[in-house]
């Protein structure tokens, strides 16, 4: 047997005064005059023994009362184990903080419950043992053990956090920091580790783990009042590029999750100065996407966001994104003296293209940089100081478009393509060139035709390049020829091919007009600087295509935080990042600036929707995991009816300090009785 409170024993030093109360018997004595003493002899010698007995089972039952309540105070407990653990107990509390512990509770959010349960469990364990709290953060603040004071500081200022962790992360963490602390502090004897969550099937991720004898788990699941979710699933744009007085359509899908249909659920948009609402009917387990046409009026930087009213969970309830109508996009061709002059003709058409010329052997590093678009005009010859300034400018995020020559040279141009992600040429055919199918599926397309084109046999060309492992490259075809091969093709909306040269022994392509068609959508996917939107917790990086002075520090700034951004910077290239901790904990949906000296771009935030459908793990199905990856010693409860009515036994010992207490209350009893009662 052990003791909670060891030291309140020290109380038994109490008994010693019952006992000297009994040993000299202070009492006053009275005079009493009688006529004969002979009498008052006798009865004295009657009652002598009997008295004495009185006395003596007051004085044993005052004693035991007394002893059993030090007892009952000092709480003494058996260990149920057999093996017996040298060093200091250690408590590890694991309590998650992801977005769908925000959902409602018993008593309030599940964080919340999660966050008093933490405390009761503190509240009962020894003053001496070891305490490691951590939730999903992992940060540094999480590798030290604590005290019990420090630990419930700490779990006060636990709030949710961006970032979902599997069993896997948690327990891989809390392994280290023991065996850490064992290494360079101090030997730990029984060791508990708590899992506070609701346990989401996206957190059922665990390899096989190596535990030691003296560690016992328990997981306690916390549940929400209703299992329910509606939320923003995705938004995009039915036209990928972006332009001042032009049509276009935002394209909104909210998802429902559970069991209940949503009735007149509004959904509200606002792009820039635009404000849209509407009101949708969602079936159980269903999802509707809603269409918004509207009309360019917005130029420069355009803020938006997508927002519904749900009542349950209301992290992925609202969705941002930002975009860009650009005013002007610099194309930058390189072209020889015989190259075809309308790829020029092309772009002069669009006021809000400016299109600079130069030879190959001319260019400018710096306007390269500068350039939307780079252009490959007719090239036969690419040197390789030319092909290393492509390949970085692609680096950098800038488009390519690739119009060969009519007789280039394949070990200057294959090279190229091989960085540009796109497939190598081959000696020139003449045979199946008609156009057969226009990949008008692809985002590339995307309103470019009122009606989808059927098949077709329309003779453009009469010489083309072949391709070379065209099923193989990642390269997507867009105007595909009766040979199967690509005419026109892209990689990643970065770079851009056409297999043909512009010559007129090539055929009478510059005439047709899908040519210019195709050319200034080349222009439209080359003015796009930054994405629509990024993800807390997925995305570990925002490319801007843009450059900064590395003087002044680069700021995310909202409406009521600013955060200075960790960036990587090439040239005509700023990699913002995201996915570090500093930022995870900063960092909120919504949209920033991005600013160095001036305006760079604005970004928007948006938070991770992984833990949106509310699916958990069972008690079988959690068990199993564990016990497949060797934890077999796990307690099991789920909380329904708050945290405050669950009964929290941890350690593995057997209390009786209620049993010391009934046992003193009847001593005491029997006292009163022999006081009263025995004459």
């Amino acid at each position: 047997m052990e003791f909670v409170h060891p030291e309140r024993l020290w109380f038994l030093l109490l008994l010693l005064i019952p006992i000297i109360i009994h040993l000299f018997h202070f009492r006053k004595r009275k005079t009493l005059y009688f006529s004969s003493l002979r009498f008052i002899q006798f009865l004295e010698k009657e009652q002598q023994s009997t008295r004495k007995l009185k006395h003596l089972l007051i004085l044993i039952s005052r004693l035991l009362a007394l002893s059993a309540l030090v007892f009952a105070f000092a709480q003494p407990q058996f260990k149920n184990g057999t093996g017996k653990q040298t060093g200091k107990a250690a408590l590890l509390i694991y309590l998650d903080n992801s977005f769908s512990m925000s959902a409602i509770g018993t008593e309030g959010s599940l964080l919340s419950e999660g966050r008093e349960l933490a405390k009761r469990m503190l509240q009962k364990v020894k003053p001496d043992t070891r305490v490691l709290i951590c939730s999903n953060q992992l940060n540094h603040a999480e590798q030290r053990f604590l005290s019990k004071s420090e630990a419930l500081r700490y779990l006060d200022q636990l709030d949710i956090y961006a970032l979902s962790r599997s069993l896997d992360d948690v327990l891989t963490w809390q392994q280290r920091q023991i065996k850490r602390h064992q290494e360079q502090k101090e030997k730990l004897g029984q060791i508990q580790q708590v899992f506070i969550s609701d346990f989401q099937k996206s957190q059922a991720k665990l390899n096989l783990q190596a535990p030691q004898e003296n560690q016992t788990f328990y997981a306690y699941q916390l549940k929400a009042q209703q299992n329910q979710n509606a939320f923003i699933d995705s938004i995009w744009f039915a036209k990928p590029t972006h332009q001042y007085k032009t049509e276009q359509t935002l394209m909104v899908r909210v998802q429902n999750y559970g069991e209940q249909a949503k009735n007149r659920m509004e959904l509200s948009v606002q792009i820039g100065q635009i404000k849209r609402t509407m009101f949708m009917e969602i079936g159980p387990n269903n999802s509707q996407t809603a269409s918004f046409p509207y009309n360019e009026i917005n130029k420069g930087f355009v803020e938006g966001q997508a927002q519904i009213n749900d009542q349950q969970i209301h992290f992925d309830d609202t969705w941002f994104f930002s975009y860009e109508v650009p005013e002007r996009t610099n194309i930058y061709l390189i072209e020889e003296a015989n190259s075809s002059p309308n790829v020029a003709k092309a772009f002069a058409v669009e006021s809000r293209y400016t299109v600079q010329t130069s030879s190959p052997g001319e260019v400018a590093s710096n306007t390269l940089a500068a350039a939307d678009l780079i252009v490959l005009n007719g090239l036969n010859e690419i040197s390789s100081g030319l092909r290393d300034e492509l390949i970085t400018a692609h680096q950098n995020g800038q488009r390519i478009l690739v119009i060969p020559g009519d007789d280039i040279t394949f070990n200057d141009y294959n090279p190229l393509l091989r960085a540009l992600s796109l497939p190598e040429l081959g000696s020139s055919q003449t045979n199946g060139l008609n156009l057969q199918r226009i990949n008008d599926d692809d985002p590339f397309f995307r309103g470019v035709f009122e009606k989808k084109q059927e098949r077709l046999n329309v003779s453009l060309v009469k010489k083309a390049y072949s391709v070379k492992n065209q099923t193989q490259s990642s390269a997507t075809p867009l105007l595909i020829l009766r040979s199967g091969q690509a005419l026109f093709m892209r990689a990643n909306a970065h770079s851009f091919l056409w297999t043909c040269a512009l010559q007129p022994a090539f055929g009478s392509l510059v005439n047709q007009s899908l040519f210019p068609t195709i050319l200034l959508r080349c222009g439209e996917f080359a003015s796009e600087r930054f994405p629509a939107y990024a993800t807390l917790g997925q995305d570990a990086q925002i490319k801007v295509r843009a450059t900064h002075q590395e003087e002044s520090p680069l700021r995310l700034s909202a409406a009521s935080s600013e955060f200075i951004a960790q960036y990587i910077a090439s040239p005509n290239m700023l990699r913002i990042q995201i996915g570090g901790s500093a930022a995870l904990e900063r960092l909120k949906a919504g949209i920033y600036e991005l600013r160095g000296a001036e305006l760079i771009a604005k970004l928007a935030l948006n938070n991770n929707r992984s833990e949106s459908r509310l699916e958990l793990l069972t008690e079988a199905a959690l068990l199993e995991l564990l016990e497949a990856n060797d934890i077999k010693n796990c307690t099991f409860n789920q909380i329904k009816e708050g945290q405050s009515l669950t009964a929290i036994q941890l350690d593995d010992t057997t209390s009786f300090w209620r049993y010391f207490l009934i046992f003193g209350l009847i001593c005491l009893l029997i006292e009163l009785s022999l006081l009263k009662w025995w004459k």
